[in-house]
């Protein structure tokens, strides 16, 4: 674990500058050519096996052979969002923006790469690394990154995916490993409320939709804000 530690610490430099490269040069879900062609390049140069174009936009690169097939993931688009920060690595992608962490998600699983490509002593078995395009939406045919990816064939073989986010309500350093879920995610559901016309001086021999679609969005709401 020291050792393991201090690789890590060794490759910090080189990796928050991968990290402030791609943050400065974000792109949006499905469109992260240059991304991938950065990590594609990283990866061979690492002398690992690269198979870009997965899912569209992604990128899957294996080390080692047979089982247990251990997967890690990564996801590498931006979010439309125009960057307020100076820094000196601020987007300059106009309304295109890192803002959920992706950048450092990718990062990190470069250097988780290039850690266990070194390492002497590594398990047996493969390890994949994906590098999963469009995380945050979904394409005209409403899949995600995730979905197209696997479509391609990704997680053939796999017995267990191991990922990563980053948590700004941590400090740094720490790690958090909860049981069951954690983080937010979003769906998407289609409900029609239909209602029932009224002649203006008689309402109450109707059914008024507006009004009660105020009261589903208030329910709604109260859901989250009310679990109990």
């Amino acid at each position: 674990m020291t050792t393991m530690l201090e690789s890590a610490r060794a490759l910090a430099p080189e990796m928050t500058a991968v990290r402030r490269d791609i943050h400065q040069h974000p792109e949006l879900g499905f469109q992260e050519f240059r991304t991938a062609g950065l990590v594609a390049d990283k990866l061979r140069a690492m002398g690992l096996e690269v198979s870009t174009g997965v899912g569209k936009t992604g990128v899957v690169a294996h080390l080692g052979e047979g089982k247990p097939v251990v997967a890690i993931r990564a996801d590498m688009d931006a979010l439309p969002i125009l960057e307020a920060n100076e820094v000196s690595y601020t987007s300059v992608n106009p309304g295109v923006m890192h803002a959920c962490g992706h950048d450092s998600h990718t990062a990190i699983l470069l250097a988780v790469a290039k850690m266990l490509t070194e390492m002497p002593d590594r398990p047996a078995g493969e390890l994949r690394f994906l590098f999963q395009p469009c995380e945050e939406t979904n394409d005209a045919e409403g899949k995600s990154g995730a979905q197209r990816m696997i479509d391609d064939g990704a997680l053939e073989g796999v017995d267990r995916v191991i990922a990563l986010h980053v948590d700004s309500d941590l400090p740094a350093g720490k790690l958090f490993t909860p049981s069951g879920y954690m983080t937010a995610n979003v769906d998407n559901f289609f409900a029609t409320i239909i209602g029932q016309g009224a002649h203006g001086a008689h309402p109450d021999q109707g059914v008024d939709p507006i009004y009660l679609l105020g009261q589903v969005i208030n329910a709604l709401q109260g859901i989250r804000a009310r679990p109990d």
